[in-house]
């Protein structure tokens, strides 16, 4: 869920997203805020469904993959499939080499049984011939040159040892190991190479349609937005998509109690509630070391056609933060989902997040190379769970 990248690498991404945002606040934050219209609002039954405050089970927290010494891993998808999670993640494949493969974690009943990589870069000169990231797992009926496929993965991938030119491509699969059979070219595309691109992606199943996905990402260019669009991948080698939707901004607060910004997000569809959950970054960025990864993110809900026609006001459900967890980085989180992307529990919520160390840099240490945090390194994952309390 950021779902970004790496340090140093990683600290390109943030600035640059941050850059986008912050350096230009004010035009950022107007960019997706709903006009104050009443039919931006929900009504009727619909308003009543949307206020579903999570009641968060502290003791449900637990540890779920520490990669080994000189490794990461971070940005989750996940699947909860009774006693067995997997977990796709953005990782490393080499030690203290920052060049990003997609994991597959499984776990049976709390225990990691496998961890490897299942997606790595393509050879020179593909789009995603450097970084393959941020993966979003779903299962739908899916056909790619006249073969069936029941996964389909989204991607973030580059061709640049920098956070720049980042776009979304597409890998099929029929067992969550693979192999995975990537369509060559990307699915959200981008052209400049001097700025971040698009990435973060999440995919849900559009019920009632399984070859169609709803896909979420973040762009980032001379600002930080967020959109949604339909993607048909019956055929997948003349693969068509709805024009993008951007999504409100409306109603997310960071850290601060100020408004905010989407990016690094999650979604969830809650069909009992008809409506989506989001998991997003909150801001701002910290000062001290990392300070490339918010301190905390943020749970909100909006009914499911708001979300598809890119209006109306988000419902803060709940802050996963140091007061809930003890962690002072709390970032790049999504959540445990059925294979379509759908809550895993009906009238509960669990969230996967990336936990790291922090540290501030001595007074002879301005450039933060003596920092004490080796923070990269320390990613590691980590869940909580909470129940959805749906309020009529």
């Amino acid at each position: 869920m950021t779902h970004d990248h790496l340090a140093p690498r990683r600290r390109l991404t943030r600035r640059l997203l941050a850059a986008a945002t912050t350096a230009a606040l004010g035009a950022a934050l107007l960019i997706g805020v709903a006009p104050a219209t009443a039919d931006t609002s929900p009504t009727g039954d619909e308003a009543s469904r949307t206020h579903a405050p999570v009641t968060w089970d502290p003791a449900s927290q637990r540890e779920v993959y520490a990669p080994a010494d000189g490794f990461y891993s971070y940005a989750p998808s996940v699947v909860r499939d009774g006693d067995t999670e997997w977990i796709w993640t953005c990782h490393n494949d080499e030690f203290r080499v920052i060049k990003d493969h997609i994991y597959l974690t499984k776990i049976v009943d709390g225990v990691v049984v496998d961890s490897r990589s299942v997606l790595e870069a393509s050879p020179a000169p593909a789009w995603d011939s450097f970084h393959v990231c941020d993966p979003s797992v779903v299962a739908g009926k899916f056909r790619y040159l006249g073969v069936k496929y029941s996964l389909a993965m989204f991607y973030l991938g580059n061709d640049l040892d920098a956070s720049a030119h980042n776009q979304i491509g597409v890998a099929f699969a029929n067992s969550p190991e693979g192999p995975w059979v990537k369509l060559p070219e990307p699915i959200v595309t981008f052209d400049r190479t001097d700025q971040w691109g698009a990435g973060q992606p999440t995919a849900v199943m559009m019920p009632g349609k399984p070859g169609t996905v709803l896909l979420g990402y973040t762009q980032g260019d001379t600002s930080t937005r967020a959109y949604v669009t339909e993607v048909n991948l019956k055929k997948a080698e003349a693969f068509t998509t709805t024009t993008p939707v951007q999504l409100p901004t409306s109603g997310l607060t960071g850290t601060d109690g100020a408004p905010d910004y989407l990016n690094g997000f999650d979604l969830v569809f809650d069909k009992k509630g008809g409506q989506f959950l989001t998991v997003r970054e909150q801001h701002p960025y910290a000062f001290d070391n990392p300070w490339w990864i918010g301190p905390a993110v943020q749970v909100a809900t909006i009914p499911q056609r708001d979300l598809l026609r890119g209006r109306g006001t988000w419902k803060p459900v709940g802050d996963v933060n140091e007061a809930l967890t003890g962690f002072d980085r709390n970032h790049n989180a999504g959540f445990a989902r059925d294979w379509q992307g759908h809550l895993a529990e009906k009238n509960a919520v669990s969230v996967v997040f990336t936990t790291s160390c922090s540290s501030l840099p001595t007074i002879d240490d301005q450039d933060w190379s003596l920092a004490t945090c080796d923070s990269l390194y320390s990613y590691d994952l980590w869940s909580i769970d909470g129940a959805l309390n749906r309020r009529r």
